[in-house]
Formats: C-alpha cells, sequence, structure tokens
C-alpha cells in the first residue's frame, strides 16, 4: 500500500494528474517554477543542471525557455528517467544520478523543491563543485508545511528540512556565497535562494 501511493505521489505521469489528487501541491509547484523560470531566463546560461527532475514538471518548461542551452537533469529514479526521455525534449539530457556523486561545471544549478530533502550545510560544499551560480526553491515553517511533512515521511520514507530564509542564509554566507531570498508562497512559506560563490 505504501508503494502504491509513494507512486501516486511521486511518479504521476503529468502535472494534470498531480493537480487533481493534491491541487495544492500543483498549485505552488506552478508558483515555484514560474520564480525559477524568470530568474534563469535573466542568466541565459550556456550549460544547466537541474537537481531531482521527478515527471519534468519544470524541465520542460527549461526546455522551451532555454533553447539554446544545454540542459542536464538528475534524478534517482529509474523511472522517472525512463518517463522523461520519452519526452524527447531536444536539449534536455536525462540521467539516473545522485546529486552528491554528479560531476560536472554548469552555468546554473537549478533545484525546484528537492533541496529541502538533503542536510543544507552537505549540499552548499556540494554546489561549489557543480557552478557558481544557483537557484534552489526551499520552504519555511507553516502550518501547510507542518501538516505536509509527517505525510511526505509516511508517502516517501524521507524526511523534509524545513528552514526559514534567515538561517538558510546565514549557513550559505558561512559556506562562502552571497545569497539574495526572493518570496514566492506565503502558504506555503517557499522562497527562492539565488547563490552566487563569492
Amino acid at each position: 500500500m505504501k508503494r502504491l501511493l509513494s507512486s501516486l505521489y511521486y511518479g504521476l505521469p503529468s502535472a494534470r494528474a498531480t493537480m487533481f489528487l493534491f491541487p495544492p501541491l500543483y498549485w505552488f509547484r506552478r508558483e515555484a517554477a514560474r520564480t525559477l523560470l524568470r530568474e534563469v531566463i535573466r542568466f541565459r546560461p550556456r550549460t544547466v543542471l537541474e537537481v531531482g527532475f521527478s515527471d519534468a514538471f519544470l524541465t520542460r518548461r527549461l526546455s522551451l525557455a532555454l533553447p539554446e542551452s544545454r540542459i542536464t537533469a538528475i534524478d534517482t529514479s529509474s523511472g522517472s528517467v525512463e518517463r522523461a526521455r520519452r519526452l524527447k525534449l531536444p536539449n534536455v539530457r536525462f540521467m539516473r544520478d545522485d546529486f552528491f556523486n554528479h560531476r560536472g561545471r554548469y552555468g546554473v544549478v537549478i533545484s525546484m523543491h528537492v533541496f529541502v530533502l538533503f542536510d543544507h550545510r552537505t549540499a552548499l560544499k556540494k554546489l561549489k563543485e557543480l557552478g557558481d551560480v544557483h537557484l534552489i526553491t526551499l520552504t519555511g515553517f507553516s502550518p501547510f508545511t507542518v501538516l505536509h511533512r509527517p505525510f511526505h515521511r509516511l508517502m516517501t520514507g524521507m524526511d523534509v528540512n524545513l528552514i526559514e530564509p534567515e538561517e538558510y542564509t546565514r549557513i550559505a554566507r558561512e559556506e562562502g556565497f552571497k545569497v539574495r531570498v526572493v518570496r514566492i508562497n506565503d502558504v506555503e512559506q517557499s522562497y527562492m535562494v539565488v547563490l552566487k560563490q563569492t
């Protein structure tokens, strides 16, 4: 039963199915994707790494918004990689890989609501190896995220590391990054951090 619920939660074939089953999550994802796209377009990177593409919700939009960029999208799920490759996005290479084992340098590293699963300081150290500019969405504490946290743990077996923007900014600066915070949604307490190495 847990495997079935988890596959529904993460393995949905389309954003429409996600919207039908979990409308708030779809709305939050859409807002986060818009915020990330507005920012990444400003950089016009030649190469992009997307960490944790899942159902390629953001990847499809990145591919359209950055037709001249070479995008590498990684995820630990072989099923996600298989489904995403069927999309045949011309400028995207889908790979099964773990963020902490990945190698390469990119113009921009981008990720939507995946870094909430990582230890923040450890992830920041890894980001230094992968590029100089990073666009990451995170969530702080709100009634919604506090209620969603045990549900996520039940569905996936993974905890969500909620963190307020002030605390994340402090840690990122200690790790040698300049930080700009962009608020996304007050209900979810989501925000984007623009990280640049100093």
